[in-house]
């Protein structure tokens, strides 16, 4: 390089850079494919060794959920036998208690809850009226409740 005004003159990033490489040979080219070669077959190698065993895991965890099934598939028959022959009954005994609750309003809130959580064995939602039923109950203004004679009435 020579020292020109020029070449003082550019920025050190302008500069003329040397333009040689180290030179690489045939030989070491070669033998740098041949290891790239050696690591693409051992991932091979590998690749296949990991599938291998994921396919002998996925087999052994069928045939166990297969037995478990043809297991417990009797059990489940009898359980789902018994559930048809009862639900009829399920169903009158939650009409009744739609029947009763209609009676009585002060039972719906328990029967909402579970409205919610079985709503296939309730037929329609209850009606309730909103007008005071019978004697209405005092309430004591001190603590927002009736008294305890009131809560029940006589005779029961």
């Amino acid at each position: 390089m020579e020292s020109t005004p020029e070449s003082q003159s550019q920025p050190e990033a302008l500069k003329e850079r040397p333009t040689e490489f180290h030179r690489v040979s045939i030989a070491e080219v070669e033998q740098q494919c041949h290891d790239l070669r050696t690591l693409l077959n051992a991932t091979f190698v590998a690749l296949l060794v990991l599938s291998l065993s994921v396919n002998l895991f996925l087999g052994k965890q069928m045939r166990l959920v297969r037995a478990k099934v043809s297991e417990s598939r009797p059990v489940i028959q009898r359980m789902q036998a018994e559930f048809q022959k009862k639900e009829p009954n399920m169903r009158n005994f939650v009409n009744a208690l739609q029947s009763f609750g209609a009676v009585h309003p002060d039972f719906l809130p328990i029967l909402n809850r579970y409205r919610q959580v079985v709503p296939q064995y309730f037929t329609s939602p209850v009606a309730v009226s909103t007008a005071p039923q019978g004697n209405p109950v005092p309430v004591n203004p001190a603590i927002g409740q009736a008294p305890p004679s009131a809560a029940r009435p006589a005779g029961r």
